[in-house]
């Protein structure tokens, strides 16, 4: 009886079509020991017909991770949290790299070690979670490493 009065009043879900946003180019730069901030980069296709919103990350490496913007402001380089995260419209791509959106990794708990691969979760309004791989490229590098394949993993 319980259980049908709360599926009576829970409202249905629509059916989910399934994911279309893929994420691919994804990288990181390495940091020096006892640096506790680092930054990934990824590229962000919505091939849908409704736009979608990175909301948020995480990472097993960090104690938060962020959605942020560098930018300059009067001639001064200033960095900020997106806390709305970023829209992905339809049909298009988003590019998150260098001198502009990013993620940001606060508190980390080791290096990122050139070559190595730093696991994080994407979080989206509508596609869920997508765990990515992100190769981890030389300290201070404004591109991705060579080998940065289709990095998706949909939950």
């Amino acid at each position: 009886m319980i259980i049908a009065l709360l599926a009576a009043t829970i409202p249905t879900a629509q059916a989910a079509e399934p994911t279309t946003v893929t994420v691919h180019d994804a990288w990181a730069r390495a940091t020096p020991p006892g640096i506790r901030v680092g930054g990934g980069y990824v590229t962000v296709a919505n091939t849908g017909k409704q736009a979608d919103r990175l909301v948020g990350a995480s990472s097993p490496l960090a104690e938060k991770a962020e959605i942020h913007i560098s930018e300059t402001v009067d001639g001064m380089a200033r960095m900020r949290h997106l806390k709305d995260g970023v829209k992905i419209p339809a049909g298009k791509e988003v590019i998150l790299a260098p001198g502009g959106i990013h993620l940001m990794f606060l508190g980390l708990k080791q290096a990122i070690v050139k070559d190595e691969v730093v696991p994080v979760t994407l979080q989206f309004e509508r596609a869920g979670e997508i765990d990515v791989q992100l190769r981890a490229a030389q300290i201070g590098s404004l591109k991705a490493p060579a080998s940065t394949e289709d990095a998706t993993h949909a939950h």
